[in-house]
């Protein structure tokens, strides 16, 4: 069963709250909110309640942009921006066995697994600060949104905000 979640980003916000995430009937499903204070660039994906249930974090000091999506007791995948002659690439390892297939730096991209798509991501476009629709097959959503999150970071560079 397909679920579709939209993601936007709140530019004029005063808190930590960088996006909001509602489901396909406008109804508020998930949150990001950013440490603003974090040497690591934390961010955490809450439920409806405020309740955490990722971490996305970067990791500094390293060759290649690296970030992490944990849950509570681990770190379940790590994001890597690898450099090649064909451009950016993004790998993912850990506890899925996903790829990212499509144009991430322009946000419209597809997340595999096994050679199944389990999300399709896609920019919206004229909007107020960033949007995305994504649109989840096979449940996970709320991993496949704090990897959306870590990929979204990643391809802001350097940048401590989205």
């Amino acid at each position: 069963m397909s679920q579709k979640f939209y993601m936007q980003q709140n530019v004029f916000r005063l808190t930590t709250n960088q996006f909001s995430i509602k489901n396909q009937l406008g109804q508020d499903a998930y949150f990001v909110d950013s440490e603003l204070f974090s040497l690591t660039q934390r961010h955490h994906l809450l439920n409806h309640q405020r309740q955490s249930l990722y971490a996305v974090e970067r990791k500094f000091f390293t060759f290649l942009p690296t970030y992490y999506v944990k849950d509570h007791s681990s770190t379940l995948l790590t994001i890597v921006q690898e450099c090649s002659c064909m451009g950016q690439e993004l790998t993912i390892t850990g506890t899925k066995n996903w790829k990212v297939i499509g144009d991430y730096t322009a946000h419209d991209f597809q997340i595999i697994d096994n050679g199944q798509i389990i999300a399709v991501i896609r920019k919206a476009w004229f909007t107020w600060g960033e949007s995305f629709e994504i649109d989840v097959q096979f449940g996970q959503a709320e991993l496949v949104i704090a990897t959306v999150i870590a990929i979204h970071q990643a391809m802001q560079g350097r940048s401590s905000h989205f």
